[in-house]
């Protein structure tokens, strides 16, 4: 780590910016082949190449597959903490309810001191006999907190067991575990909560979500008494006379907000002067930045760049040539600027926004892509390090290809990818995958795009999804005939052997008959998958102008909007060159295609894509896709009763907090049957139906058990989770477009609820706005509306 911030783009030493074009830039990334050992996920072996695509052997017999051994001792502690003041009630009353095990809640406001009681349980409770753990799960979805639970508890390096086995192997463990920072649905905290029975979890939130399964603690603010002991604390010195009353009136405006108290204090902490008046609350943060010096601003700019995304001390101290950085963030935690986690420190709530008005300028977007490329390559960087900043390489990937420079998403992408593949954190892969293919695709580097295909076929073939890693693969297979790659093909081909024999092409996909297709006619369906995956990258809840990001390659500095009206993103399916269906699609977006006699009358793009293909190119690869195509048709219907696939991670379709779905099941990604239903006498019930609003109606299809999918006039598709009394799920928030309408660049996400009457045929449809975004746009659409069943 011996790189100098010069990096970054600062003026070098004869004053000019190191900012260059994107021509000039030279890369020096080297693309091994297999990295150190293979890893198994379920019953396959995983052999990953960082070149030609990885590939898989299958080990059913008991003995070829690893031992996992109890550790023991379990004991995955969090950083220690300051003993949190005046938690005295709350920590009592929060032992009460872990002693009596299941699911416990700890929620409130953000800033009110979760994360720190949390902390301080975990090390101070009466925890399970068996041991305790310890969990961030920001961002993070149940496959990877699962298996970060499982390796707490087992000693079994490279393994990743399927969703059956895991389940037995923490069926009887009688531990604690505690999960910050949770951004969970009530159904993915049962569907974690279930794979160790008899352990009992300890999860801390926003809001609460629990109905009835388990106890909830809301977290209020401190006592008037416990807010003048914070105050004196922080400043280091008792409070003057004068300013007793003042500590009262910002006790009283801040309703007892540990970090709203510690920012106050930071105000009069550096001269010893008087407690800032109530009346300057709003001020509280652009004055304490402007107290900052250079290192400190440059490192709140670096933490802003990457929004909610932990960065260690020792990547702040190189990007920002600061040679203390943990003092200097320790420094920031005290003032109530930054927040510190297990693996680093990100910005805390509030501060992005106040940055970002006093400066919008700051660190160029190549320079900083660079870096963690090149530090993600470095072979002395090992998977558990890339896996534990893997938010920090989504965010960077994302400014990069905000920024216009698609082919430094691309390197990022496939240097991250071998080391999350190795990590097990399979959901941090998919989502690097699917960042890296789009910038791949809009960078026109064919071979990126051939990889990181390919590597998806293999995730989904591993963690269960086989119907998309059969189209994955034999797509993977075209790409790397084209570019004339035997190995890759061949990898490709090898692969389709382990999956089930109704998904098994009519012969080997690297024995084409004649040349491949062009690579423009790539399947529908592959093209939606990769570009879900890049959607589903998750986005900070608590702030709604982090997409706002104006980056020019040609600038030395890392310029944001704060008018929050940023282009929005292209639409993938248009932006890879995919060709609008012949026909028209559902109300849901779901593209009506040319089909087979032999299939329903409606099937997927990917069937029109292959068709098409077939037209052109004649190829037996080009055949195979149109086969792959129509079997999966037929697979689905079978796959659709055995969600347990006994393979690793067989997880169902989770909600990212953008609103975003996850690719988790193939009956969701490759194939929908828009066909119209059969007209029969029944009354519609519940959710799903037809609904008339202001005489405007809209349709709610159930995708699956529980799952909703609406679409929006904006052409949203909105995923509303729940039961057939009541779902919710989270709607984008827009501008106002050029034409006035309501269609504009998206800012935010609402969070919308439909609850259906008693008499069935009307419901409450609500839209809310998070709380941390009030004050930073206005919701035009939230309120309480009635629908009234149409059909």
């Amino acid at each position: 780590m011996s790189r100098t911030h010069d990096d970054l783009g600062h003026p070098d030493e004869e004053g000019q910016g190191a900012a260059r074009g994107v021509e000039s830039i030279s890369y020096s990334i080297e693309i091994g082949g297999s990295t150190d050992g293979a890893v198994v996920a379920g019953d396959y072996n995983l052999v990953i190449d960082a070149r030609h695509g990885s590939s898989v052997t299958v080990g059913r017999i008991e003995r070829e597959r690893p031992v996992p051994v109890r550790r023991d001792r379990i004991s995955v502690l969090p950083r220690r903490t300051r003993e949190p003041l005046g938690r005295e009630a709350d920590t009592a009353t929060l032992a009460s309810a872990i002693a009596a095990g299941g699911l416990v809640q700890l929620c409130g406001p953000a800033g009110i001191g979760k994360s720190t009681l949390l902390r301080h349980l975990a090390r101070t409770a009466e925890n399970g006999p068996d041991g305790v753990v310890f969990v961030g799960a920001t961002h993070k979805q149940v496959a990877d907190l699962a298996q970060e639970v499982f390796e707490a508890c087992y000693r079994t390096p490279g393994y990743a067991p399927s969703r059956i086995d895991l389940r037995a192997l923490l069926t009887g463990l009688r531990i604690t575990v505690y999960v910050d920072d949770v951004d969970l649905t009530i159904d993915q905290l049962r569907e974690l909560t279930d794979l160790a029975p008899d352990a009992t979890f300890v999860v801390a939130c926003r809001d609460s979500t629990l109905l009835g399964d388990g106890a909830v603690h809301h977290l209020d603010g401190l006592s008037q008494d416990t807010a003048t002991r914070l105050l004196t604390q922080a400043l280091g010195r008792p409070l003057h006379d004068a300013e007793r009353a003042t500590a009262l009136n910002l006790w009283q405006v801040s309703g007892g907000n540990p970090l709203f108290l510690l920012r106050a204090a930071g105000m009069s902490g550096a001269d010893r002067s008087a407690l800032p008046a109530p009346g300057a609350v709003e001020d509280l943060l652009p004055q304490l930045l402007e107290q900052l010096d250079d290192s400190a601003m440059n490192t709140l700019k670096l933490l802003t760049a990457l929004l909610d995304a932990e960065l260690a001390a020792e990547h702040i101290g190189v990007l920002v040539g600061e040679p203390d950085p943990a003092a200097l963030c320790e420094r920031l935690t005290d003032l109530g600027l930054v927040t510190p986690g297990e693996h680093g420190y990100r910005c805390a709530p509030g501060v992005v926004s106040a940055v970002r008005h006093r400066d919008p300028a700051a660190i160029p977007v190549e320079g900083l892509c660079r870096y963690f490329t090149r530090w993600t390559a470095d072979p002395a960087t090992t998977p558990d390090q890339v896996a534990a900043h893997s938010r920090a390489i989504e965010r960077v990937a994302g400014l990069a290809t905000n920024a216009g420079m698609p082919e430094l998403t691309a390197a990022l992408g496939r240097a991250a990818s071998p080391k999350l593949a190795h990590s097990l954190r399979f959901d941090a892969w998919g989502r690097t995958l699917g960042q890296g293919w789009a910038g791949a695709r809009r960078a026109g580097d064919p071979e990126a795009e051939a990889y990181f295909t390919h590597e998806e076929g293999i995730r989904c073939l591993v963690t269960g999804r086989r119907v998309a890693a059969a189209a994955l693969l034999a797509q993977a297979a075209v790409l790397w005939h084209t570019l004339g790659d035997g190995q890759g093909r061949t990898t490709a081909s090898d692969a389709h052997q382990f999956l089930p024999q109704e998904l098994q092409p009519p012969g080997r996909l690297d024995t084409p008959a004649q040349d491949a297709p062009d690579d423009g006619d790539t399947s529908q369906a592959v093209a939606d998958h990769m570009a879900d995956l890049e959607r589903t990258t998750p986005e900070p809840s608590s702030l709604t102008t982090y997409d706002s990001v104006d980056l020019g390659s040609s600038s030395t500095d890392f310029a944001e909007r704060t008018d929050c009206e940023a282009p929005p993103a292209p639409d993938p399916a248009q932006a890879l060159g995919n060709s609008t269906p012949a026909s028209g699609g559902d109300d849901l977006g779901l593209t009506t295609t040319v089909t087979s006699p032999a299939l329903p009358t409606s099937a997927t793009g990917a069937t029109a894509a292959a068709g098409a293909t077939v037209a052109q190119g004649g190829s037996l690869l080009a055949t195979l896709l149109v086969t792959l195509a129509i079997v999966g048709v037929v697979a689905l219907i079978a796959y659709d009763e055995n969600k347990e696939s006994d393979t690793a991670g067989s997880w169902p379709t989770t909600t990212t907090s953008e609103g975003g779905t996850s690719v988790a099941n193939d009956q969701r990604t490759d194939v929908a049957d828009t066909s119209e239903p059969e007209v029969t006498n029944t009354r519609q019930t519940g959710v799903a139906g037809t609904w008339s609003k202001d005489q405007d109606e809209f349709d709610i299809v159930e995708s699956e058990p529980g799952v909703y999918l609406v679409r929006t006039t904006c052409g949203d598709t909105v995923e509303l989770i729940g039961d057939d009394t009541e779902a919710t799920g989270r709607d984008p928030a827009r501008t106002r477009d050029s034409g006035g309408g309501d269609c504009g660049p998206i800012i935010g996400y609402n969070t919308v609820t439909i609850t259906v009457g008693a008499d069935q045929d009307t419901a409450q449809w609500t839209v809310t706005m998070p709380s941390d975004e009030e004050g930073l746009r206005t919701c035009r659409s939230c309120g309480t509306s009635t629908l009234t069943r149409a059909g």
